[in-house]
């Protein structure tokens, strides 16, 4: 599962729609390569299904009162898994991208992308002036951005599957590349599906901050759903609720949103095929525990996810990967920085820092103040956060490597990876944890390893 972030920070967008190419024609796999994939699949959905079952909440009290209060706002996933996977199938028998020249397919997938931006801005510029109660007649306001985005919604389905395709063979050669496929065979496969993941209600104590439960809720939810369910469960339950868009599901085929650019969906797709390659082994069969396991999912999979990512873009989009980073004796203090500057990632793990100090001191309501008092100063410098409590911060803390969190494990993943020589080490490592405690043992082991090279490499300076 990938957080978006996208709605507290301004999106640049790209130049807007461009006319996309004409559906190419679908050239069919040979008898023997289509049974081969279609069997493939349906082994891989029998194993992530099953998965999904063995971790899903055992029943108690407290899910049957969630399930009760989210009655008709829960999201179908099983319907949405038939549906997909009938594409998917259609789409193995059939591959839509098999016959383009690279320079078709990149021309393809950037344009795709472009208009995928354009229209998550139409959908925004829309739903702002809905909002707006000074708009008389929202419907004629918004006719002329309403039928652009009906024009390029339907160029979008048009090209979808190509696109995904396009994607899911550009992330198996990457896999391969990095020796974390079976054989030759990349498993599980990376099979995608562009669409808008649901949205999720996370709950937390008041008191404390940890990610009780967790809903799937309907993906067009919108602010004021969000708002009313939040009150509902607070009052209701006494606890504390957050209701968030997501922007990937690691479901067989994820779920990736397509609307923010394609370094975004690049890191995406990756981050959210790792859930799935570790739904076959320990670190996903442990997610079961809640707690530390999934905070170590979530944190390996933005780790392998980003520089997965990132290798996607320097092989087939060389002029959007990001440049190489500074010396860190450079990026301490950048040279124009005068100190007025308002850093999101430094102000927010500020803010979790010292609501995890008033929280543990049991001065909740005083925590809830602070936090709201925070947000409004996140308003004022341009981060439109509508909602900062303890459930924030327990979906957000359980990406370990994120501005909200203070759990150590996610500095002790990335060191794992400093000491691991390839991505291929560190994912045989990682995926074979199943508790935190583990993940102190075998970083012991590593840090032990690496003592004798780094003696060898100080004598060699010397």
């Amino acid at each position: 599962m990938t957080p978006t972030n996208h709605p507290v920070t301004p999106l640049t967008s790209a130049s807007g729609s461009q006319p996309l190419a004409a559906r190419p024609r679908r050239l069919r796999l040979p008898r023997w390569r289509r049974v081969g994939y279609l069997l493939l699949l349906l082994a891989a959905l029998a194993g992530v299904a099953m998965l999904g079952t063995s971790v899903a909440p055992p029943r108690d009290p407290l899910n049957a009162r969630l399930d009760h209060l989210t009655t008709g706002l829960r999201f179908d996933l099983f319907r949405w898994e038939i549906d997909a996977l009938t594409g998917k199938v259609g789409d193995l028998l059939s591959n839509p991208a098999t016959g383009l020249a690279p320079v078709e397919a990149d021309a393809l997938v950037r344009g795709y992308i472009d208009a995928a931006q354009r229209a998550g801005e139409l959908e925004g510029d829309i739903e702002r002036i809905y909002s707006d109660p000074q708009t008389a007649d929202p419907e004629a306001a918004t006719a002329g951005q309403r039928a652009e985005l009906a024009t390029i919604r339907r160029q979008l389905d048009e090209q979808a599957s190509t696109v995904e395709a396009i994607l899911q063979g550009q992330l198996s050669q990457i896999i391969r590349q990095e020796g974390l496929g079976t054989a030759s065979t990349v498993w599980p496969p990376p099979q995608m599906r562009f669409t808008e993941p649901p949205q999720l209600l996370v709950v937390s104590p008041r008191d404390r901050i940890q990610r009780l439960r967790s809903v799937d809720l309907l993906a067009d939810l919108d602010t004021a759903d969000r708002g009313r369910l939040e009150e509902i469960v607070q009052e209701e339950e006494n606890l504390s609720a957050y209701v968030t868009g997501i922007g990937g599901y690691g479901v067989f085929p994820t779920m990736v949103v397509d609307r923010y650019g394609l370094p975004w969906t690049a890191e995406t797709i990756a981050h959210e095929w790792v859930h799935t390659y570790l739904a076959f082994r320990p670190l996903g069969w442990a997610f079961l525990k809640g707690g530390d396991a999934v905070t170590m999912n979530e944190t390996v999979a933005s780790i392998a996810g980003e520089e997965m990512g990132q290798m996607l873009l320097q092989t087939f989009y060389p002029d959007l990967a990001p440049p190489p980073q500074p010396p860190a004796s450079e990026t301490l203090k950048p040279a124009n920085d005068d100190g007025d500057t308002f850093d999101f990632g430094r102000e927010m793990h500020a803010t979790r820092v010292a609501v995890d100090e008033l929280l543990a001191a049991g001065y909740v309501e005083e925590a809830e103040a602070f936090m709201e008092a925070r947000r409004q100063t996140f308003l004022e410098n341009g981060y439109r956060l509508r909602v900062l409590n303890q459930a924030y911060f327990a979906f957000h803390g359980s990406y370990a490597t994120g501005p909200a969190a203070t759990d150590p494990i996610g500095p002790k993943l990335e060191r794992l990876r400093e000491l691991s020589p390839s991505l291929n080490d560190f994912m045989h490592l990682a995926s074979g944890l199943t508790s935190a405690a583990e993940l102190d043992e075998v970083l012991a082991q590593q840090e032990a390893l690496a003592q004798p090279e780094l003696l060898r490499n100080e004598a060699a300076l010397q």
